[in-house]
């Protein structure tokens, strides 16, 4: 068959239509494979901005749009732009969306700017992030402050503040004295671990009068130590003196006595005096109460019952008064046996004396015709029950008299003398 006769055949016809097919296919396909290739490409990728800041840690951010195909990514950190470090390298997915991403960057440096930025990784290329920095904080140190004197004196003050210790286990003390040198400090005490201001305190004693002196307040934790800002304050000046006085001055045993007197300025509006007391006049002193002043300064103490000769002394912060003694008298009973015996008929005196005091010499005696009183007899004490010892003298008795007994002084009391008994003959 002629070569154009085959051409125009059937079968021909068919396999030219196919061959072109097959072409349009091909080229097809060589297209999509392009179109695909032209829609994938590398990531995208936005740095953010970091979180969680510590002074040795934060949160870097940021966000990658894997554009298709496995992706991975990481973060480039340091202290400038050439950062220096990164982070692990993690999965970003193949996805068309953008992906949050973040990772932890641990043991930075305190009070230190550092750089970062983002970089994605895909089979089209590295795209890498806009460089962001941030700055970590100091270390938590406490935060204080200094406050105001309390409770201030001649020679005393209550130092105040208050302290946070920023989660930490936190200590302080006061540092004081006449310059900001300062020299002397009080205990260290705890000021627990939270994360709120306390108010805290000390008191400090031993100041000098009309002084001026400084403090300031200090917090230490493991991060440092932190000092409060100075505070000044001026002790008052001693009071111009201290007076006392008892009233009565003399009692007989068992008798209430009272002390009273008045402190002079210049003196502070809440003033404590306190109330002393010593066997002699040199002492030793011992404290036996105390009370508060009022604003005029006078002060007492009442319904005091001194066993023995006493000596008393007030002190008002820092400044003595002058010394007073309150004389403790024998208490001394007498009883007769008659008052009006016929004449010479025997008579018994006899009674007890408090405090007891076994064989101390006692006196009877008579008022004579000059008004003098003379010794008759003596005897001496006896016994010691009940606190008190007892004595009796029997005496025949020929004229009317005035009678009475008298028990001599010791060291610890002045002497006692008894009522006088009247004493009349028939």
């Amino acid at each position: 068959m002629p070569v154009r006769d085959f051409a125009r055949a059937p079968v021909f016809a068919w396999l030219m239509r196919r061959l072109v097919l097959a072409v349009a296919c091909a080229w097809a396909v060589l297209a999509l494979s392009a179109a695909a290739a032209a829609a994938a490409g590398e990531p995208v990728v936005l740095t953010g901005n970091a979180t969680a800041i510590t002074s040795t840690s934060a949160t870097v951010n940021g966000t990658v749009n894997p554009e298709g195909q496995a992706t991975t990514y990481y973060f480039e950190y340091g202290t400038t732009t050439s950062y220096g470090s990164q982070t692990a390298t993690a999965d970003a997915g193949s996805g068309t969306a953008s992906l949050a991403v973040s990772a932890q960057l641990a043991s930075l440096t305190p009070d230190t700017t550092y750089h970062y930025r983002l970089v994605a990784t895909n089979p089209s290329g590295t795209t890498l992030g806009s460089d962001v920095s941030f700055k970590t904080p100091k270390p938590p140190v406490p935060v204080v402050a200094t406050g105001h004197p309390r409770n201030l004196t001649q020679t005393s003050a209550t130092l105040s503040g208050t302290v946070d210790p920023a989660g930490l286990a936190t200590s302080y003390v006061f540092q004081y004295g006449t310059s900001t040198g300062y020299g002397s400090q009080t205990p260290v005490a705890s000021a627990g671990s939270g994360t709120k201001s306390v108010a805290v305190s000390a008191p400090v004693g031993a100041l000098t009068p009309n002084t001026t002196y400084h403090y300031r307040l200090g917090a230490t934790n493991a991060n440092g130590t932190t000092y409060g800002h100075d505070v000044s304050f001026k002790t008052a000046a001693l009071p111009a003196g201290v007076m006392i006085v008892a009233a009565p001055g003399s009692v007989t045993f068992g008798q209430l006595t009272s002390l009273s007197g008045r402190v002079l300025a210049p003196r502070p509006s809440q003033l404590v005096v306190t109330l002393q007391s010593a066997s002699g006049a040199a002492g030793p002193w011992t404290d036996i109460t105390a009370t508060l002043a009022a604003s005029n300064g006078a002060y007492s103490f009442l319904r005091l019952a001194p066993a023995s000769n006493t000596y008393y002394r007030a002190i008002a912060d820092g400044t003595t008064s002058p010394t007073v003694l309150v004389s403790v008298r024998f208490q001394v009973g007498l009883s007769v046996s008659r008052r009006h015996p016929p004449a010479g008929a025997l008579v018994r005196f006899h009674g007890h004396v408090a405090p007891g005091h076994r064989g101390h010499l006692v006196l009877l005696q008579r008022l004579g015709s000059h008004g003098r009183w003379q010794t008759i007899r003596f005897t001496r004490l006896r016994g010691f029950g009940g606190g008190s010892s007892f004595y009796s003298v029997t005496l025949q008795i020929r004229r009317n008299g005035r009678w009475r007994v008298v028990v001599l002084p010791d060291a610890g009391h002045a002497a006692g003398v008894s009522a006088v008994v009247v004493m009349r003959v028939r």
